[in-house]
């Protein structure tokens, strides 16, 4: 595990962050631009990033090993969903915000931070193991998460959420791997080459969303920094003092604390938007927890395996 590289790239994703926030506030950037920005990673380059971690010679785990991380990511999200029923009651939350801050609590920013994060921490080849943990957020988050932000009394499931491009790259994925399928030269190429657009874009999108926050009633709500602590802080420990017990591959572990250490989802104040709930609690979460991980994700991560 590359500490000292994921210490650099935690700079070189808040350096970017910046960027996107200030070129945002100085006009090059605005709101539709953004959007058009991350429709481009959820739709091309991060489906191309998720094919091309598995195009490679190198497998990381076993077939075996990968169905068990497969279990332990379905295992967290449980976790976090049974889990989620405390939290309005330990922030003292309204009861309008109870949902919200379940779905802060439950969704991370797995795709647009996870991705950069894990590669420099264990390399290109383990950028496919974060689309598991991808795959299950988009079926969850599109579905019992939208139930959660609206308050709606009955949850049901679409089928429409499996037509992600996001996680119909991850299946295919899934059976590259597991096939041991080989792919030209050119192929790969072509297919990193635009998988690599994904960090970049990523940042900028965060920052160009930070950009339109109202930061002055961002940092009053007390409530966002105890979830970020339970969150970013206890969820982790937690599931590593766990999981350690059972799970002796390190990769497994690390991959599976790294991803629950990520601050709240990005798109949280785009659905709040959306379907009428506060949009000001959802940027908040965003704005602080992604701005507290640029210290908590090193701090994690050094304690644990340093």
């Amino acid at each position: 595990m590359n500490l000292s590289a994921m210490f650099d790239q935690m700079v070189v994703l808040f350096t970017a962050i910046v960027i996107g926030y200030v070129i945002t506030k100085r006009g090059v950037l605005n709101r539709d631009a953004g959007k058009v920005l991350a429709a481009l990673v959820v739709n091309l380059a991060n489906p191309m990033l998720i094919l091309a971690s598995v195009m490679t010679d190198e497998k990381m785990l076993s077939n075996l090993q990968m169905l068990q991380f497969t279990g332990v990511a379905a295992l967290c999200y449980v976790f976090l969903i049974g889990t989620s029923f405390l939290i309005p009651r330990i922030l003292r939350a309204p009861d309008a915000d109870k949902g919200i801050y379940r779905f802060m609590y439950i969704f991370s920013n797995v795709g647009y931070m996870g991705y950069p994060v894990v590669s420099a921490l264990f390399g290109p080849g383990a950028v496919f193991y974060v689309s598991v943990f991808v795959m299950f957020f988009q079926v969850i988050c599109w579905s019992y998460g939208v139930h959660l932000v609206t308050g709606k009394a009955r949850f049901r499931f679409s089928v429409s959420v499996l037509k992600s491009p996001c996680i119909i790259s991850a299946l295919l994925a899934y059976v590259i791997y597991f096939t041991g399928v080989q792919f030209p030269a050119i192929v790969r190429q072509s297919v990193n080459f635009i998988g690599e657009l994904t960090s970049p874009l990523c940042m900028l999108v965060i920052g160009c969303s930070l950009a339109h926050m109202p930061l002055k009633s961002v940092f009053a709500r007390w409530r966002v920094y105890l979830l970020a602590l339970m969150k970013m802080i206890v969820v982790p420990l937690l599931a590593y003092a766990v999981l350690h017990r059972f799970v002796t591959n390190e990769l497994i572990l690390g991959v599976t604390v790294v991803i629950l250490s990520m601050p709240v989802a990005s798109n949280t104040s785009v659905i709040c938007c959306q379907y009428g709930a506060d949009e000001t609690l959802g940027s908040s979460g965003v704005f602080l927890t992604t701005l507290l991980s640029m210290v908590t994700i090193p701090l994690i991560m050094q304690l644990l395996f340093g």
